[in-house]
């Protein structure tokens, strides 16, 4: 991981219809000035994280949040496995047995494993809980915990189950990403290219330059904003707005139900955007240069390929963008233009599979 990881010292804070974003230096400082204004309401604060946040980065938070009182600690295993439907059952439980009601407060502190697991925990439980978000990865700060999304993967179905719901706030400290291992700060580096390429302009030209990731600061507002716009524009996914921000996920939930929960979901996006764009190129979609630029910049990050055949596209079946059985994808245009929303045929798909394995 970057040792010499900059942060931006300014506070920045968006409102989106699911809850406040705010970032930065200052960003436990925020919340912990709503604790002192709120924590009185709540009976209980139920804090959700897993094994490795716990041990990394739960005394570096607790210790900034003077006004939060007693808390009681939940801890799952770290990985995409506890997003499951047994271990949210498990939890609805632990929750009782804490002595939670419906003036609880459920506080996510994690990647995005644990953000959307607390997010789909605290919507539901007792027909819904007020919910804080403290993302503690690249990838959750810029993606996951941004959006009102949540939810469990059911079998091999990433995100069957989930639900939108606001939250009371999503709470960003960059210094939490000292403590990020290396393979998540690649992983998040994915969704980072993903909204960098839907920003276009200098965004897009920024993050395909960079080489290191310890420089990545002056880029981490511009990509949190990629995504809060377009949730501003189209909340609840409607229109083209907020499904841009699928653009390499279809093939990288199927790559994900293919290979199994050890695969990151950013190296899944990675290779989802790889194969998407091959398929935007031969649909004529995009141009042979912007899926160049982005073909390069992933194998630079991933120069070794996932190991994909055509089974995968089995797995594209329970994507949410289906529609009347045929597999559809959000596809890139150019670089900030918008995307296409379009069926795709198993040829297309087989075709992008085969370049990849090849190239």
């Amino acid at each position: 991981m970057p040792s010499n990881f900059p942060t931006f010292g300014l506070m920045r804070n968006w409102e989106t219809p699911f809850g406040p974003v705010y970032a930065g230096q200052e960003a436990f400082q925020a919340l912990d000035a709503w604790l002192l204004e709120h924590r009185e309401s709540y009976s209980q604060v139920l804090i959700l994280t897993d094994e490795q946040v716990h041990e990394a980065c739960i005394p570096f938070i607790l210790g900034n949040l003077a006004h939060l009182g007693e808390s009681s600690i939940l801890e799952i295993e770290s990985g995409e496995s506890s997003k499951s439907l047994d271990l949210l059952g498990q939890l609805y439980l632990a929750l009782l047995d804490y002595g939670a009601d419906r003036q609880s407060l459920v506080l996510s502190i994690g990647g995005g494993v644990v953000t959307d697991l607390g997010g789909m925990l605290a919507s539901t439980f007792m027909r819904g809980v007020d919910h804080v978000l403290i993302p503690t990865s690249l990838l959750g700060m810029v993606d996951a915990s941004i959006g009102g999304k949540n939810g469990v993967n059911v079998g091999s179905f990433k995100n069957l189950a989930g639900t939108f719901a606001p939250s009371c706030g999503v709470y960003v400290q960059p210094d939490l990403l000292t403590s990020l291992p290396e393979a998540h700060w690649r992983a998040g580096w994915a969704e980072c290219l993903k909204h960098a390429y839907l920003m276009g302009s200098h965004v897009w030209e920024e993050a395909i330059a960079l080489r290191e990731l310890a420089h990545l600061r002056p880029l981490l507002p511009h990509l949190m904003e990629a995504k809060i716009q377009r949730i501003q524009t189209d909340p609840f996914e409607q229109g083209l707005e907020r499904k841009a921000l699928n653009l390499g996920h279809s093939m990288a939930h199927a790559a994900e139900a293919h290979l199994g929960p050890d695969l990151l979901h950013g190296d899944a996006v990675a290779a989802g955007m790889w194969l998407e764009f091959d398929i935007a190129e031969s649909m004529g979609l995009c141009a042979a240069e912007d899926v160049a630029a982005m073909k390069n910049i992933i194998d630079h990050w991933w120069p070794e390929r996932l190991r994909l055949d055509d089974q995968v596209i089995d797995r594209l079946r329970g994507d949410k963008k289906n529609h009347a059985g045929a597999v559809r994808m959000a596809l890139p245009g150019a670089p900030g233009a918008p995307v296409t929303l379009t069926e795709v045929s198993e040829f297309n798909i087989k075709k992008a599979l085969a370049s990849y394995a090849s190239n």
